[in-house]
């Protein structure tokens, strides 16, 4: 059985989201290693296979390892995929990718998972709803996203942002300053948030896409 793979409430309030407010990041006191939270998410077992494409981590690839997961580090041909991959992990920096979406179905396992962890300088800006309408328009019909707080490769929680309701209970916990200051950026935040805009402020975004 998976492990409960998301939590949204931190041991104690720890940073005001650095683009909107300038304020420079504190450190929680928990360990920051990748397995509570990227195991839970990626699930490994004995066995699977895993394209990963980019450079995710020294840690997140030995905790890959350990698991007995068999990692692939480049894109073979659909045609020497021999089953397809329970996962395909890419990172990505910029707008490109190395993987063409019409390709990705034909990589993938029946019920493989196509996880691309955005992330930038300061924020991943619109490329996030680029990748989402892409993932959608190629046949992706249940898409998840998540935020990775406070670093992608080493979280101490993910806030699901599919729902108006995690990210601002993550908000009201973290989110200091005075009081009319702390309101305001509450209330940009809910209105982003409705509008779908508020991955776009944040300094990285984990997508999850499958295919059923």
């Amino acid at each position: 059985m998976a492990e409960p793979r998301t939590s949204i409430i931190p041991q104690s309030p720890a940073v005001i989201l650095p683009l909107l407010v300038g304020v420079r990041e504190q450190t929680l006191p928990t360990p920051r290693v990748p397995a509570p939270v990227w195991r839970s998410l990626l699930s490994p077992t004995a066995g699977q296979r895993a394209l990963v494409l980019g450079e995710p981590g020294k840690s997140l690839l030995h905790l890959l390892q350990e698991f007995g997961v068999r990692v692939e580090r480049a894109i073979p041909s659909p045609r020497n995929v021999n089953g397809g991959f329970d996962f395909i992990l890419e990172e990505r920096t910029g707008w490109g990718s190395s993987l063409k979406r019409k390709n990705v179905a034909s990589l993938l396992a029946p019920k493989g998972r196509w996880i691309i962890a955005l992330h930038g300088s300061r924020a991943v800006g619109f490329r996030s709803r680029w990748v989402l309408h892409g993932l959608r328009g190629s046949g992706f019909r249940n898409v998840e996203t998540f935020y990775a707080h406070d670093s992608l490769w080493t979280p101490q929680i993910l806030v699901p942002l599919e729902r108006p309701e995690p990210f601002e209970f993550f908000l009201r916990l973290t989110v200091g300053g005075g009081g009319i200051r702390r309101r305001a950026i509450l209330l940009a935040f809910q209105v982003l948030g409705h509008l779908g805009l508020h991955r776009g402020l944040l300094p990285n975004c984990i997508v999850i896409a499958r295919r059923s």
